[in-house]
């Protein structure tokens, strides 16, 4: 895949230490080959803040923004997410509406991690600070409810 590959080589650049960048490549080809099948895509930009690898889900009939993974050299590796827009596309698609259920249900379980920082209507997770336990609990609680 080499929207994953790209990525990868964009994180392991802003990732510091050696070690880090063992388990920000391992970390980031667990969740990108988990994320596969017929209602889920990956995709991923690039811009002066950084890269982002996105990740999308089929919800109904509407495509959605789940959770980002951010690589920049001023945070590092950092996941961030369910999508913070899902109320704005709830109402973005008025022929098909959003069923934001389970984003919402998503971000409930992410946040009852302790690692878990507020931000806005996500949180965040940062590579340094996440034990590896707690990042594979992140996925299966993703793949669970979406």
């Amino acid at each position: 895949m080499e929207v994953l590959s790209d990525f990868i080589l964009a994180a392991s650049s802003v990732v510091r230490h050696a070690s880090n960048k063992q388990r920000a490549e391992a970390l980031l080809e667990r969740w990108g080959t988990a994320w596969q099948g017929p209602q889920r895509a990956l995709d991923s930009t690039y811009s002066n803040h950084g890269a982002y690898l996105h990740f999308n889900q089929l919800i109904g009939k509407v495509w959605s923004h789940a959770f980002t993974f951010h690589a920049s050299q001023r945070e590092g590796l950092v996941l961030r997410g369910p999508d913070t827009d899902r109320g704005r596309k709830s109402h973005k698609h008025r022929d098909s509406k959003l069923d934001a259920t389970g984003l919402d249900a998503l971000f409930l379980a992410w946040s009852a991690h302790p690692e878990a920082h507020p931000a806005g209507n996500a949180v965040e997770f940062y590579l340094e600070e996440t034990p590896d336990e707690v990042w594979e609990a992140c996925l299966q609680e993703a793949l669970k409810v979406l």
